[in-house]
């Protein structure tokens, strides 16, 4: 029986206007004297269609990304072959930014004084977030893989793994993993994995990570050995979850520090994606759709 939808919603990360045609917000071009000079930080997926969206409405946007490539977290999907269509956006985002006029910097940190050297009358912070590293010990060992890097680690990882940490990129680089044939153990210390997985798409996650996967909620991780990662129940009591490798996908945070430094740089600052609040893809797009529209 075919998978019934758990909303009505319709949402494109490809598309913003999909779903809600019928609000105006189609993108219309500025009279010549109100365009502006527009500086976005960051080329993830909310940045390159910040930029892309406000090239379209007239204005000279110059991105800035400070790593030698584009695609902000969506490089983390470039090694999970059931993902990879999601890691070619980027391409798809960045054709559209440049043939739109986008002028596109890599290795290039947007701060204050950039900001004031390019004269920027608007400024789009799209820096993304960072994972979460608790102060667990053993976490900074030598066989441990922070999830968002795994596509440049593929080779480190060994034939046990245990993916500390149950939210959507645990569960997905979980089931990649059992695909490949690894014994695949997961820790969470909640009770239900993925709550941050699209609702439609939950259902049929979950299945996947039931064939290819041992799976430990209601958890909490102590320490990381070269065994594997300890872990206590509700008792208290001490269990070793055996992997020589160690996934840590416990989660993102936004980069406060770089946004607060950016913050009143600009006489328009606009916030988007993970960097306000770390969320989905598709909310940056639309939040960096909708930030240029504003400009």
């Amino acid at each position: 029986m075919a998978e019934r939808a758990a909303t009505s919603t319709r949402r494109c990360t490809v598309n913003p206007l999909i779903g809600r045609e019928s609000e105006g917000d189609e993108v219309v071009p500025v009279p010549e004297s109100r365009r502006k000079r527009v500086l976005v930080a960051g080329g993830g997926p909310g940045g390159l269609y910040a930029a892309y969206t406000a090239a379209r409405r007239g204005h000279d946007v110059l991105l800035c990304e400070k790593e030698n490539e584009l695609g902000g977290i969506l490089k983390s999907e470039r090694a999970l072959p059931f993902k990879h269509e999601m890691y070619e956006l980027t391409g798809t985002y960045e054709r559209l930014a440049r043939r739109a006029g986008v002028q596109i910097r890599l290795n290039c940190e947007v701060t204050p004084e950039l900001v004031e050297a390019e004269g920027a009358d608007a400024l789009i912070v799209a820096v993304g977030s960072s994972p979460l590293v608790p102060p667990i010990p053993g976490l900074d060992g030598d066989n441990v893989v922070v999830v968002n890097d795994y596509y440049k680690n593929v080779d480190r990882v060994s034939d046990d793994v245990v993916v500390f940490g149950g939210g959507l990129a645990g569960c997905e680089c979980a089931i990649h993993l059992g695909q490949e044939g690894k014994r695949v153990h997961l820790v969470e210390m909640r009770d239900e994995l993925a709550p941050d997985a699209n609702v439609r798409h939950r259902p049929l996650l979950l299945r996947e990570v039931e064939k290819y996967v041992t799976v430990h909620t209601g958890y909490k991780g102590l320490r990381v050995t070269d065994e594997g990662v300890a872990r206590a129940d509700a008792s208290g009591d001490e269990h070793l979850v055996p992997g020589t490798t160690v996934i840590c996908a416990l989660g993102q945070r936004s980069r406060t520090d770089v946004v607060e430094a950016l913050r009143d740089s600009a006489p328009f600052v606009r916030v988007i994606g993970d960097a306000a609040r770390v969320s989905t893809i598709t909310n940056a797009v639309y939040w960096g759709y909708h930030a240029a529209l504003d400009i």
